[in-house]
């Protein structure tokens, strides 16, 4: 111990490099963990960043005159960035994204507290990765205590690090804005889970901090796009598109029909004149009315069953292990390039993105602004101004989410789930069953017509093995001679029982003579995150892949999922969108479908049989049109097998999809519904 000590005299490693070093060690340990589009230049770009931030600390770890006080400053301030670290690395393991603190401790706390239950399987996996970020700050300590405390930072050490604090700063943004490929992502383009892919959980904290958990905050002059340019060779030309039957959207009539737009008596252009907030100006003059179509009015009066669908995917569906979900969405309005994108908040966002046709650009505190916000336009909102009997149910907690607050404000008189009556009819299993739900639930509806229903599922919620998961063990038998691996058969088995409930439910329709009265739509809240390789759902490998049938690379890949519309009165209609659609489009489509009085200026989705233009969007600022995509992540332009397109094609279609991102968040942060609302004939008062 005396030679230890000896030989701990003579390093005498200061305060100040200790914690220049471990701030940049553990965000480079943090991106080698989590190698998702990691290249080269942005993992120096990174360590350019972190070794800003971590002369930063190593300045703070100066500030006395005590050895011994620096020492303590350095292991306090590497012990908090070791947990931020640390906490960053499992959330991202656990829901593939990373997430403000925010939403971790406060907007979130029921995603806190869901990571907690999986906390022992966490430390038990990844124990091995807690031990390399905290050994360095255990061995300082310990060593330090055996050796001297060494000398604090003189005031050479200052001086010169503060002028490497004031070079490292300069070089990391001229570094940023001229060798980075991601330099839209530090103001443009920012999201809070890219700003750590590319500049690292230091400088997005920043980031985070000085905006205010915004997203953006301008609106970027936009213009249609330029007409795409067909290549000359037939070969690659792309078929034509039918967002309906090709007889009705071709045929000649006789009389030409003229459609009326969607919009409120309101003039915007008078009030983006008259009004003081700037973003809300600008925001009364992005939006362009669509106008009414052959399917106006096609479900007026008929009753409503809105299913948000956990971790549901198109795979599912199959004429024989599905036969009803296949009946549903082929005998539907058949969609084949459909988009669920993955906000970054798990299921809250999704379900957001379903019930109010704009970015939840809150990530999962989206839902929770609405609670003091207008809500008219929701599609239960807008039902149950009509009369309708409204009810909505969850068979899970309560009070996750505070869906026990959101649910009655999105539309619904009551709200039912586990822990508020729910629990008479449903089983306490994981997770629980979507059919005894659908079977408990349905006769409290089914007779009071016109009616208005909403569910979450939650039976295909993760983890997928047969041993934790009672929907996997339950429907076992439907998957277990595929050939599989065990993983993609327990997604499948917990699936079952969507395909369970769903045929109950048809069946009580058909039977009560008001199946072809009733809509049902489905659309999942995400992808199945719970087969990508994480500790906190036991799955080691990639098993997506595997249930898509295709290596999954790009966001394009990963989203491309189902949405059933279904009525009795569609089957033998045949229609079919083929343009792409996601889930932004539900509620415009619906609002459409169903003939209530809205304005589809307020909604960034388009109605799928409305002229206005495809569009499909992600909040990283990746999209998708008929004609290209665009992967924000990587940066990657690529026009469709067939056309020819410029920048000035990128470039338009980027700030249209800026715009309806920061309307999105002028809708959430301004109450955009109740400025507009207000202005309507009668409501003056309101």
């Amino acid at each position: 111990m005396k030679k230890l000590s000896a030989w701990m005299e003579k390093i005498n490693i200061p305060a100040w490099l200790f914690m220049l070093c471990a701030v940049v060690f553990d965000e480079f340990i943090l991106h080698i963990w989590t190698p998702r589009e990691l290249v080269f230049s942005r993992l120096v770009t990174v360590l350019v960043c972190a070794l800003f931030f971590g002369i930063v600390f190593a300045l703070l770890t100066t500030i006395g005159s005590s050895a011994r006080l620096s020492r303590i400053l350095a292991l306090v301030f590497s012990g908090i960035f070791a947990f931020f670290t640390l906490l960053e690395f499992f959330i991202q393991d656990s829901f593939k994204t990373f997430m403000i603190l925010s939403d971790i401790f406060g907007n979130a706390g029921d995603v806190a507290g869901g990571f907690g239950d999986t906390l022992v399987t966490l430390i038990l996996h990844g124990f091995w990765r807690i031990i390399v970020v905290l050994l360095p700050i255990v061995l300082y300590g310990f060593l330090g205590h055996l050796g001297k405390w060494g000398r604090t930072g003189s005031w050479i050490t200052r001086v010169v690090l503060a002028s490497l604090l004031i070079v490292s700063f300069f070089g990391g943004m001229l570094f940023i804005r001229t060798v980075s490929p991601d330099t839209k992502k530090y103001d443009e383009e920012y999201t809070f889970d890219g700003a750590v892919r590319s500049f690292g959980l230091s400088e997005a904290l920043t980031l985070d901090i000085f905006r205010g958990g915004n997203t953006n905050t301008d609106f970027v002059p936009s213009e249609a796009p330029t007409a795409p340019t067909k290549k000359t060779t037939p070969a690659t030309e792309p078929t034509e598109r039918s967002d309906a039957p090709t007889e009705e959207a071709t045929e000649p009539t006789e009389e030409t029909v003229v459609y009326g737009l969607h919009e409120f008596d309101i003039d915007y252009a008078a009030l983006a004149d008259e009004e003081w907030n700037d973003r809300i100006a600008s925001a009364h003059r992005s939006q362009t009315p669509a106008s009414e179509n052959p399917y106006t009015g096609m479900f007026a009066g008929k009753n409503l069953i809105l299913i948000t669908a956990e971790a549901f995917t198109k795979e599912v569906i199959d004429p024989v292990r599905t036969p009803t979900l296949y009946r549903m969405a082929h005998e539907g309005i058949y969609f084949t390039d459909y988009y669920q994108p993955a906000w970054g908040g798990s299921t809250s966002t999704g379900e957001f993105s379903n019930l109010y046709g704009i970015v939840p650009t809150n990530s999962v505190a989206s839902i929770k602004n609405m609670i003091y916000n207008h809500n008219d336009l929701t599609i239960g909102n807008q039902l149950r101004a009509q009369g309708y009997f409204s009810v909505s149910y969850h068979n899970g907690e309560y009070t996750y989410y505070e869906r026990h607050r959101t649910h009655c404000m999105i539309g619904y008189d009551n709200f039912y789930a586990v822990g508020n009556g729910l629990e008479q009819g449903v089983q306490s299993t994981w997770p629980e069953s979507d059919q005894e739900m659908i079977e408990y639930t349905a006769p409290q509806f089914i007779d009071h017509q016109p009616f208005s229903v909403y569910y979450m599922s939650i039976s295909g919620h993760c983890a997928y093995n047969y041993g934790s998961n009672a929907m996997s063990r339950k429907n076992y038998h439907v998957v277990e001679n595929e050939d599989w691996s065990e993983h993609v058969k327990c997604y499948h088995a917990a699936n079952i029982e969507l395909e369970n409930a769903m045929t109950s439910l048809l069946q009580m329709l058909e039977d009560a003579g008001i199946a072809d009265d009733t809509v049902i739509v489905i659309s999942p809240d995400h992808y199945p995150y719970g087969l990508e390789p994480s500790y906190a759902w036991s799955s080691g490998e990639n098993y997506l892949d595997e249930l898509y049938g295709h290596p999954v690379r790009t966001c394009f890949d990963r989203d491309s999922t189902a949405l059933i519309i279904w009525s009795g009165c569609l089957e033998g209609m045949n229609l079919q969108v083929d343009a792409p659609t996601f889930s932004l489009d539900i509620l415009p489509t619906l609002s459409n479908l169903f003939g209530v009085e809205y304005d589809s200026r307020m909604f960034v989705g388009r109605d799928v049989f409305s002229d206005q233009m495809p569009l499909v969007l992600w909040n990283d600022y990746s999209w998708k049109t008929e004609y290209a995509t665009y992967n924000g992540a990587t940066g990657q332009f690529i026009p469709a097998e067939g056309y020819e397109l410029g920048e000035d094609y990128r470039d338009q279609i980027a700030a249209i999809v800026r715009n309806k991102i920061t309307f999105s968040d002028v809708v959430l942060e301004c109450d955009y519904y109740g400025a507009v609302l207000s202005h309507l004939p009668g409501r003056e008062e309101q």
